[in-house]
């Protein structure tokens, strides 16, 4: 009996925050390069092989779907950033692009540590890499018309540098600065 009151009561909650909240779609992460490199290995006989190597790098590109014009979604990206700890550097009106492709931190962003929102391994005694070593972020959104609405797509991309590592090393994103930002737009846009 407890457990069918309870259960209730956990369907009720959740279909009044669903009510409350406007539908959104978020898709990520997605391919952004692809490169092939050929490697030539030479064997004891003096004989040659040439070896294609393909990488390919992601970026998690997350997009939301917001029933609100590009303009006024737009108009809020700076201040949404802001709130985030991230000085805006990159503001392309015309493409309603906001973001800044230059951040350099520590240990955190904002409030929260950096391994909220990049994954550059674990460094062992030190812990999450992102918190440990100094860290390289680019996060850049981009809105455009969807339907009478607008999609809002967000790209983080990071990499750290240790003592350790003969150059930078790659990180993945979390997911999580993409959703925060992505939130915080929906409850700016609103209260407009």
């Amino acid at each position: 009996m407890l457990r069918s009151i309870l259960a209730s009561t956990l369907v009720w909650a959740a279909a009044g925050c669903a009510a409350a909240a406007e539908p959104a779609t978020t898709r990520g992460p997605e391919r952004v390069t692809r490169n092939t490199t050929m490697v030539t290995t030479v064997d004891a006989a003096g004989g040659s092989k040439v070896t294609s190597v393909t990488t390919t790098s992601y970026a998690a590109a997350a997009e939301t779907q917001i029933a609100r014009a590009p303009d006024a979604v737009f108009g809020v990206l700076g201040g949404v950033y802001e709130d985030l700890g991230i000085t805006v550097g990159t503001i392309d009106a015309p493409n309603r692009t906001t973001g800044n492709t230059q951040i350099r931190a520590r240990g955190r962003l904002g409030r929260a540590p950096i391994s909220t929102y990049l994954d550059c391994g674990n460094t062992g005694l030190q812990g999450a890499a992102a918190n440990s070593f100094p860290v390289r972020l680019s996060v850049l959104s981009s809105v455009t018309p969807e339907g009478e609405g607008s999609r809002l797509r967000t790209v983080v991309e990071g990499v750290y540098t240790s003592a350790e590592s003969s150059g930078a090393v790659a990180c993945s994103s979390t997911g999580e600065l993409e959703g925060a930002i992505a939130r915080a737009v929906q409850v700016r846009v609103t209260a407009n």
